[in-house]
Parts: structure tokens; sequence; C-alpha cells
């Protein structure tokens, strides 16, 4: 597949996935069981982390745990992306009036990626993990970002993205998405049903952008045929809140 990440650096991040997913100190043995590397370059791998800070060795357990160092890492991007709040209570108020999944999204060049993501309690969903990523064609969200671009902005990103899903996904007929587009901005949301969870369907709208200029939309999804008979009420709940928190948001300071 064209653009493959580089092998050392995908590692160490899937790595930190893992603790992240587990969320216990592991040994070396769990590490190379759960994620299939060769034990030699794993030792190495694991060994550098530590010389660096981002992991902790505990010899009596033979067990490794990040560090504080890496939490340090991030510690900003929840303010510097989200906001001081209002962005999830967004989403909070949302999850309650729809009974539905949420999801945050921003746009990462060709694709979009999830940045939060809020679970109902019925078994019948379809959520994406946080931080997965998905092509910008492939999504609700995806268009809305791109139905805020000009034509010939958006026809450059999709000459990018052939080249990127190649052999994953159908060449994109440009006119069709191009008046695709033309709808979701006249109707001010999205809507795309089968796409890429056969299942499910989602309704997407726009965030107004945030001082750094990150492209963000807020998505309500979940079985196809829920969504599909619900749409005009979800659309009417989508806009009254976003409307809400417009006009909460529209004097805040620059982040």
């Amino acid at each position: 597949m064209p653009h493959s990440p580089i092998k050392s650096a995908a590692r160490v991040l899937a790595v930190m996935e893992l603790f992240a997913e587990l969320r216990a100190p592991l040994r070396q043995n769990v590490i190379v069981a759960r994620l299939g590397y060769p034990q030699s370059s794993t030792t190495e791998l694991l060994r550098s982390l530590v010389e660096l800070g981002y992991l902790n060795y505990h010899r009596a357990s033979r067990t490794y745990f990040p560090t504080t160092r890496v939490a340090a890492l991030g510690e900003w991007i929840n303010h510097f992306t989200l906001g001081s709040g209002e962005l999830l209570a967004l989403m909070q108020r949302l999850q309650t009036a729809t009974g539905e999944t949420v999801a945050l999204v921003s746009q990462n060049d060709l694709f979009i990626q999830y940045l939060r993501v809020l679970e109902p309690d019925h078994p019948l969903k379809f959520p994406p993990p946080e931080g997965t990523m998905r092509l910008l064609t492939q999504s609700s969200a995806g268009l809305v970002l791109l139905s805020r671009m000009a034509d010939a902005s958006v026809a450059r990103l999709i000459r990018h993205i052939d080249v990127r899903g190649r052999g994953e996904i159908p060449r994109t007929n440009l006119p069709a998405l191009l008046a695709q587009l033309q709808t979701v901005r006249q109707q001010g949301y999205a809507f795309l049903a089968g796409i890429p969870v056969p299942q499910a369907a989602t309704i997407s709208m726009p965030l107004p952008d945030r001082p750094h200029g990150i492209p963000m939309a807020i998505g309500v999804g979940g079985a196809t045929a829920r969504i599909t008979q619900d749409r005009a009420p979800l659309v009417a709940i989508m806009r009254d809140a976003l409307n809400d928190y417009r006009a909460a948001t529209a004097n805040l300071a620059p982040d």
C-alpha cells in the first residue's frame, strides 16, 4: 500500500497503544505475543524507551509501564483541540437527546479522524474506536468537511485520495461527488448509509472553525434503519444544539 508508515515509528506507537488498551504493567513476552514483533527488535525497542524515560522497567517483576513523561506529551492537546469543555458538553447533549453514538471528527490531511466518541447504552451500535482514521470520501463527516472547500480544492484532494485508496475503494466519480457536496452545502448536513459500515448510517454537520483552524465536524450515527427513519428529528436536534453551541462560543477568546 502506498505511503506505509516507517516501521520503527509504527512499532513505538503500537506499544503505547497496547498499554492504553490493557492499562497494566506488561512483560516483554506479552508485548511480543500481542503485537507479533520479533523478540530481538522488541528487546531493543523497549530498552530504548526506558533509556529515553518513556517506559519504566521493574526488574523484580520484569514488567514495563509508561512513565508520566508519556502523559505529559499530550497533556495540552485536549484543551488545544476541544477548548474548555464546550465541545464535550455539546456531544453529551446530543448523546442524551438522540440516544445514538456521537462522534467528534477532525480533518487530518486526506482523512477524517475520530477525536472523541460517546456511545449509547443499547447494544445495536457501531462506534469507531477513538483515533480511527478514514478517507474523507468514506464518511458523512468527510463529506461535510469537503463541502466547505472550493470545487477546485476538492478535485485536487480527490486525486490524492484515489491514489491512496487504490485497491481498497473504487475510484471517485468526481462529478457525482461535487453534485453530492452541493446538496450538503444546501441542506447544511451530510447523510450517509452503509459506508464504511454496511449496517450503519450517520448524519454529520460542520462545527465553527476553532481559532487554530482545524476543520471539525460532529456526527450522530447508529443502525441504518433507525437513523434513516429518525433523520428529520435528528437533524432538528443537531441544528438546535449547534446553534446554541455557536452562540455560547461566539465571543470566546482564542485559545
